[in-house]
Parts: C-alpha cells; sequence; structure tokens
C-alpha cells in the first residue's frame, strides 16, 4: 500500500493519465472514486477506457495513442496479460489496483503492483474497497464512501471488508445484509444498463461522479439506468422461470443456457447462485463463434477463478477471477470438450 500511496502522491498536476477499470460495477465504482481523488488533488481529468476481462486485443494501441505519462488498471488481472505491460513499460509509469487471484507480483521499478492477495492469500476485497483505502490515507475520501459500498456490493462479497460496512451503516443509516439496500438498487442498476446498453461505462461513471447517495434518483442520465433495471428484472424471472425447467446438474456442478437478447450471464450465475451456495454455477452462452460462461461459488468450496482458467486453457481459451466469482470465453465447438474437463476437475 505505501508503493500505492506514494505513486499516486507523485503524480504531477501536469501528468497525462490513463485508466483502465474493469466494465462491471466495481471497475466503474473504483473509477468513480480515483476520478474524484484526481480532481480534488487538482490533477488533470483522466482519460478513462472501460475493458473486459481479459483486455481487448488493441487496448495496446487505444493507451499508444494518448501518450500517458501514467496508466492505472483497476479491477483488472493485468498480471495475467504480461504481454500488455511489457509493450507499455517502455512509455509510462504504471500501477494496477486489483483483487483477482495473482498471476504473478508484478512490482518493479517502473510498476506498482497493489493487490491484497500478494501478502495474503484468499483475503477478499474488492477494488473499490482498496481504491478507497489507498485514496483514504492520503486525503479525506468519506463524502465518497457510499460509492465504494455500491463496487463493494456489486463483487458481492464483503466478508474482509466489515470495517467500511461498518462505516457505510453507520454514515447512511444503513441495515444488513447491503444488498437490500440503496447500495444494492444502485449496483443492479450498473448491472442492467451495461445490459440494456442504455449508457456506456464511461456515461455511467460520469452519472455517479456528478452526484451523492442522497440525490442520485435526480442526476441527469440517472433515469435511463432506473428504466433499465426495471425492465432487465423483468427478464430475469422469466429467465429464472426456464432455469427451473431446463437446468442440467453433474455432480457438484450447475449448467444452464441462457439465451436472451441482454448479456445476463452474470446477473444470473449471481442470483441462482444464492440458493446454491456449495454448487458451481456455470451459466453460458453463445455469441458469433464463442461461448461466454460466467461462473459462481459463493461458499468458496470450490476454487471458481482456477476451475474456469484450468478448463479454459486445456480448449484453447482464456477464463480466470476469484474463488467466489469467475468467467471464461471458449471457442464454440469445444463447448463438450471443456464440459467434461470441468467436471473432472471439480467432482475429483
Amino acid at each position: 500500500m505505501k508503493r500505492a500511496i506514494s505513486f499516486l502522491e507523485k503524480i504531477k498536476t501536469t501528468d497525462e493519465i490513463v485508466v483502465i477499470f474493469n466494465n462491471d460495477g466495481d471497475g466503474i465504482s473504483s473509477c468513480v472514486l480515483l476520478n474524484k481523488f484526481l480532481e480534488k488533488t487538482g490533477r488533470k481529468k483522466p482519460y478513462i477506457i472501460p475493458q473486459p476481462m481479459p483486455m481487448d486485443k488493441n487496448i495496446i494501441q487505444r493507451i499508444q495513442t494518448t501518450v500517458p505519462n501514467k496508466l492505472i488498471f483497476l479491477d483488472i488481472a493485468a498480471d495475467q496479460q504480461q504481454n500488455v505491460l511489457k509493450k507499455l513499460g517502455s512509455i509510462c509509469d504504471m500501477m494496477i489496483v486489483d483483487h483477482h487471484q495473482v498471476f504473478k507480483d508484478m512490482n518493479g521499478k517502473n510498476i506498482v503492483h497493489y493487490n491484497p492477495r500478494i501478502e495474503t492469500h484468499g483475503v477478499y476485497r474488492s477494488t473499490s474497497y482498496c481504491v478507497y483505502k489507498i485514496c483514504s490515507k492520503i486525503i479525506d475520501m468519506s463524502d465518497l464512501l457510499w460509492i465504494a459500498g455500491v463496487g463493494m456490493v456489486s463483487d458481492y462479497n464483503l466478508d474482509d471488508s466489515k470495517d467500511l460496512v461498518k462505516e457505510l451503516k453507520k454514515n447512511y443509516s444503513l441495515e444488513e445484509p447491503l444488498y437490500g439496500t440503496k447500495l444494492g438498487r444502485m449496483a443492479d442498476m450498473i448491472a442492467s444498463t451495461r445490459a440494456t446498453n442504455a449508457l456506456s461505462c464511461e456515461q455511467m461513471v460520469g452519472v455517479f461522479e456528478s452526484t451523492t447517495f442522497e440525490d442520485f434518483e435526480n442526476t441527469r442520465n440517472a433515469d435511463k439506468m432506473i428504466e433499465s433495471q426495471k425492465i432487465i428484472e423483468n427478464e430475469i424471472s422469466e429467465i429464472l422461470a426456464d432455469y427451473e425447467q431446463k437446468m442440467e446438474r453433474a455432480g457438484d456442478i450447475i449448467f444452464y443456457n441462457i439465451k436472451s437478447k441482454f448479456n445476463l450471464g452474470s446477473s444470473i450465475s449471481t442470483k441462482v447462485s444464492e440458493h446454491v451456495q456449495k454448487s458451481l454455477v456455470v451459466i453460458y452462452e453463445r455469441s458469433g463463434n464463442r461461448i461466454k460462461i460466467s461462473a459462481r461459488n459463493q461458499a468458496k468450496n470450490i476454487n471458481a477463478g482456477n476451475a474456469m482458467q484450468r478448463a479454459a486453457k486445456e480448449v484453447g481459451g482464456s477464463g480466470g477471477g476469484h474463488e467466489a466469482a469467475a468467467g471464461a470465453t471458449i471457442p464454440a465447438d469445444e463447448w463438450d470438450h471443456f464440459k467434461r474437463i470441468l467436471i473432472k476437475i471439480v467432482n475429483k
């Protein structure tokens, strides 16, 4: 954390900053927190780029065209794409703030790699939690605690974040579980808006940057997020009814082929896993010649990230994440092969 604090403190007011953030609730909230920190401390507004995991193949070219002095990855397992870091290493100093499984400790001369798992294997703290803690060591961020809360709830597991949960409950008169509060509704709005494409990730960052916890609903473009949530709630209800009829169990794994015009694999896997916490829930859907997979295991008795990474690698795909939540993308014609491998890994 000391190196992460030092990295932020040494950013000059003239530095051109690029922030690469994961295109989910935790990544978006982390980006908002960092942007507000930079604004509060008089630095330049960063150029922000949302990315999935793994990052797009054109990400290096996009970054190079901005000519940054500082490059910051948020909620992105950049250590799993070392080729990207190597190609950018000669351009600028970099910082990675992440909480996924550590593939390699990338701390070095011009890279600061902050991930709680580097020091304590198995600890689970969202990137929003980490960014809030780092920035709070430099300036008062308490007015933005709710943003950290949205990111934490988006990432679901709060077992190792009890200190901020306590502060959130006290400061905003919230009750546990936080998923059932306004923070949970905001997290759902982010996921729903991503699914409907009513706003881009950059636009959602703008919504949260320009409002307060109390006035969120009245903020410009918030109405689109609220409407998206209503649309997706109806769609999810229909999908869950279909799931009950068509899900397939293979030992400790539950498979379900989702079919929807919206990108809801992550949302459905989370919803389903709430009720079967000790099973590995695998929600998959075909997209062109690829299959996208979202996996959850709330009890963490099965390492979802490790299982996805191993099985996807065997069939020429990519995958990863952490113990409770993970994902993968594989060639569509390798689905049966992937399925057999995953069953063997989990039901050993």
